[in-house]
């Protein structure tokens, strides 16, 4: 398999959202590789201290040192350290994915990711319900029902314009690689949008740095900027110029 044909493999698999579900597949059968929740202790950070690290390695220092803080707990996510910017860094759980996603449950994931607060504001609050239903034992199914509810009643929303993030991470853990690949695709910085064509921004396109996907409940199009380095400075790996694609959503508004 070549690079090119890797790195879309990953794409596919990952996004976004993100990074972030529809390419080539390992030995697992990715219907089945995931088909329940893990035991809750599985998705919980090893320490506050190791999750407030991973978090902040989401964004440049330079908006992470001054970001508010979210550490997974027991019913859902806590502030651990108030911010002065706006920005919101925390650490996406498999359960960020679109509701059909074979990922969905993959208690392995952990996606390092700051957003800013047009961002934080209109879309990180039905993450962060999300987060609680699934610590309060809700199934799969019901969460479904209950996003669509809201949505129906205009609980949830289109992003507020210039709503974007950062996923610059040499520590994420985006899906299970592929043979020959890495977990955590490409540095990238993400653009949320209502819900629009990929075409519009002259993305997935050949010879382009941009890509899209749309999820596949909610009406958010998020495009994906890949990013030269990772946060700590050092060079992400070598980008090839990717053929035409299409992504199928792997995050729910976003992997």
């Amino acid at each position: 398999m070549t690079d090119q044909r890797k790195a879309m493999g990953i794409l596919a698999s990952t996004v976004l959202g993100a990074l972030i579900s529809s390419g080539p597949v390992n030995s697992q059968t990715p219907q089945t590789a995931y088909p329940v929740m893990a035991p809750p202790e599985k998705y919980m950070p090893a320490s506050q201290a190791a999750e407030i690290a991973l978090a902040r390695s989401a964004g440049p220092a330079a908006v992470s040192d001054k970001a508010e803080i979210l550490v997974l707990g027991a019913h859902g996510y806590e502030t651990a350290v108030k911010g002065s910017n706006g920005f919101v860094c925390y650490v996406e759980r498999s359960w960020g994915k679109d509701f059909d996603q074979p990922e969905f449950w993959n208690p392995k994931i952990r996606t390092p990711q700051c957003w800013n607060a047009a961002a934080a504001s209109s879309l990180l609050p039905d993450y962060l319900k999300r987060a609680q239903w699934v610590l309060a034992g809700v199934s799969k199914e019901e969460m479904l029902a209950r996003t669509k509810a809201a949505l129906a009643a205009h609980e949830i929303g289109s992003p507020a314009p210039g709503s974007m993030a950062y996923m610059l991470s040499k520590d994420q853990y985006i899906n299970d690689p592929q043979p020959g690949s890495e977990s955590r695709w490409y540095p990238h910085v993400m653009f949320f949008v209502p819900a629009t064509e990929a075409s519009k921004w002259g993305a997935n396109g050949r010879g382009g740095p941009i890509f899209s996907t749309t999820s596949s409940v909610e009406p958010i199009t998020t495009f994906f900027v890949l990013a030269p380095r990772w946060s700590d400075g050092s060079l992400g790996p070598y980008v090839p110029v990717p053929a035409a694609t299409t992504a199928k959503a792997g995050t729910h508004s976003h992997s």
